[in-house]
This record gives structure tokens, C-alpha cells and sequence, in this order.
């Protein structure tokens, strides 16, 4: 790939190759990336916009205090990504892994995670998410603490050890089933009657 610093590049469409390490101040409009290996990279000064991600992997990869708008990651792998701080806007993950990922801190506009695994992910002191959108993930061992719940939906996704505090409990939408087991995880003893 011929990729340099200080560099826009537009309406480019890279297919298999590395991403070099250490780039900065470069800005990506419009642009499709399939197979595209970016792991280990420190993306935190480079601009996506418009963007699509295809079968990318970014594992353990940083975009601390990273402004990302209006872009699409396709079947990509995001183990342990650090996304720390950052601004995403109008962002779709659909059928990604994201385990470890890290989203802690973050404004997080419209965006959508579709069948992807997020387990063990963290979600810490959020306090900016607009349109938080999440279908048929898997949440389990997810680390909302500090991060209010209030009006989103996890009726469609996996939640077994969640970690969360009572207060941002308020207005979560889940199943039945997904209540009890909250409930187990906050300490109380479900039974039923006449049950020893």
C-alpha cells in the first residue's frame, strides 16, 4: 500500500495489503479498504470518513481521542481495539469481533453494532450516546459501569455477566430471562414460592 503522512486520499479503494505503522495526519474520504491488516496501528491522527472496512483486522489497534463519522465495518476483526476517548458518529459494525474492545469514555452517535461478538468489552463512564443501537450481540462479561442504560435495547442480544451499577439500570430494555439474571448479578435471590 502507498500510503504516506500528510496525505488525502479520496474515493480509493485498497484491497490486501498492510497498513503501515505509525502514520499520521492523513485523511480517508470516501474510501473501501478490503483485507486490509491495520493491526497494532496507532490510527489516533488519521481521519476516516465515509469509509468501508471490509474483512479488515485491526486487532489491538488505538484510536484514542479519535473523531470517526459516516463509516462501515464489515466482517472485520476488532480484538482488543482501543477505541478510548473518541467521537464516533454514524458508525455501523455489522458482524464483527470486538471482543476487549475498549469504548470507554467515548460520544457515541448513531451507532450500531449488528451480530457481533463484543464480549468482555467495555463501556466504562459513557456519558454521551445518542441512538446506542444493539441486534443480536454478544454482550457477555460487557463492562457498562458508569455508563446510564437508559433506552437501550438488549432483548435481542446475549448479556450473562454484564457488570453495571443499580442506578444506570433505569429504562434498559430486556427479556424475562434477562432480568433474572441481572437481578442474580446485582446479588438477589430469585425463588419461587414454597421454594426452599
Amino acid at each position: 500500500m502507498n500510503i504516506e503522512s500528510g496525505n488525502d486520499y479520496n474515493n480509493v479503494v485498497y484491497e490486501s495489503g498492510n497498513f503501515k505503522e505509525n502514520l499520521t495526519d492523513i485523511n480517508f474520504k470516501k474510501c473501501t479498504f478490503k483485507n486490509i491488516n491495520f493491526q497494532k496501528c496507532d490510527l489516533s491522527f488519521i481521519y476516516f470518513e465515509n469509509c468501508k472496512f471490509i474483512n479488515c483486522d485491526f486487532s489491538n489497534s488505538t484510536y484514542s481521542k479519535y473523531i470517526s463519522k459516516n463509516n462501515e465495518y464489515t466482517n472485520s476483526k476488532l480484538i482488543g481495539v482501543s477505541f478510548l476517548d473518541t467521537h464516533l458518529e454514524n458508525i455501523t459494525f455489522s458482524s464483527c469481533t470486538l471482543k476487549y474492545a475498549n469504548f470507554s469514555e467515548s460520544t457515541l452517535n448513531k451507532v450500531n453494532f449488528i451480530n457481533s461478538n463484543l464480549e468482555e468489552s467495555g463501556f466504562i463512564n459513557i456519558t454521551k450516546h445518542n441512538k446506542l443501537y444493539f441486534d443480536n450481540c454478544n454482550l457477555n462479561k460487557a463492562d457498562f459501569y458508569g455508563t446510564k442504560l437508559d433506552k437501550l435495547d438488549f432483548r435481542t442480544c446475549e448479556i450473562n455477566g454484564i457488570k453495571v451499577k443499580l442506578e444506570d439500570l433505569k429504562g434498559l430494555i430486556v427479556t424475562s430471562y434477562q432480568a433474572s439474571n441481572i437481578a442474580s448479578i446485582l446479588g438477589l435471590n430469585i425463588k419461587e414460592p414454597y421454594e426452599e
